[in-house]
């Protein structure tokens, strides 16, 4: 190995660290999560605001809980309890889906935040 290819593999490793550094430092503001029962939004959660929501799911009440800008389904009916056992979300691209109960809570960014290609 050549001093010159030493240089070049140095400059990449440099030149992709500054190019990572936005992604560890940005920080991502969801303003709000959208509840979805049979693909119809039913609710529509502040993200600022601690409380505790009830929806009508299909196989009966799915209780959904805000804390902390993260939201988290906390009791539901369904068989194996899958929801309430995902925890809190606090990512918009991790949704959290209720498949016996036909509910998704999705977290979503503002309008003025999405990037609209033409």
């Amino acid at each position: 190995m050549r001093k010159a290819d030493k240089i070049l593999i140095v400059c990449i490793m440099v030149l992709s660290i500054f190019l990572c550094v936005p992604l560890f430092f940005t920080k991502h503001v969801n303003s709000y999560a959208s509840v979805y029962v049979k693909e119809k939004q039913v609710l529509r959660i502040d993200l600022s605001k601690d409380k505790s929501y009830v929806v009508n799911g299909k196989l009966g009440k799915v209780h959904i809980e805000v804390k902390q800008k993260k939201v988290r389904v906390t009791q539901e009916k369904s068989l194996h309890h899958y929801c309430s056992k995902q925890g809190f979300v606090s990512d918009a691209n991790v949704p959290i889906v209720c498949l016996p109960n036909e509910t998704v809570v999705k977290i979503e960014k503002e309008a003025s935040q999405d990037t609209v290609i033409q």
